[in-house]
């Protein structure tokens, strides 16, 4: 992999984290304009919460961003799938480098485009490429107990026959899942 290719700097993430923290910010501020208003004091809130609208409305500015930069993530990718008329099959970094996304990123808009019905795929269990125009059935392993969210190092897949990233069952020979695309 080349290091001096040109990604976008910026990602693809839910922006409900945001949201969410940006609404607690105001529900904060809305609280001590009511303390406020009563007189009454609750560890100096009504003195300092209502400066909590002013990050509030950056945070959800940030929030707003987000969806835009997601939906500009997914209108390219659906360009570059709609150029190969959402059939063959295509490597994850070629079609990243023709639309400017990381590949991690442009696996997660392939999966929401998925999940919307918008895109029919599967990966290929022998080589991982994408196959377009396939699509996967979702069976999981009765085995299968989900990863934790943030995973230091690759988990062990050896004599399992299920996926462990997202618990689609295999066959012995595969070497990607079909459903997320993992090495195995």
């Amino acid at each position: 992999m080349v290091k001096d290719r040109y990604y976008s700097k910026e990602k693809y993430e839910a922006p409900m984290e945001t949201f969410g923290v940006g609404i607690v910010f105001i529900i904060v501020g809305v609280i001590s304009l009511v303390l406020n208003t009563i007189h009454f004091d609750f560890i100096g809130l009504s003195y300092w919460g209502y400066w909590l609208f002013i990050p509030a409305f950056f945070i959800m500015i940030g929030g707003f961003t987000q969806i835009n930069t997601n939906r500009k993530f997914q209108k390219a990718v659906r360009v570059a799938l709609m150029d190969r008329d959402f059939q063959g099959n295509h490597k994850l970094e070629d079609i990243a480098l023709e639309v400017g996304i990381k590949p991690k990123d442009v696996l997660r808009v392939l999966v929401d485009l998925r999940d919307k019905g918008f895109v029919k795929y599967k990966f290929n269990s022998n080589t991982g490429e994408i196959e377009l125009g396939k699509g996967v059935e979702y069976k999981v392993s009765t085995d299968f107990i989900p990863p934790p969210k943030k995973i230091e190092a690759p988990l062990p897949a050896h004599d399992k026959n299920y996926c462990v990233y997202c618990g689609q069952q295999l066959s012995e020979s595969a070497q990607f899942c079909e459903n997320c695309g993992s090495k195995i």
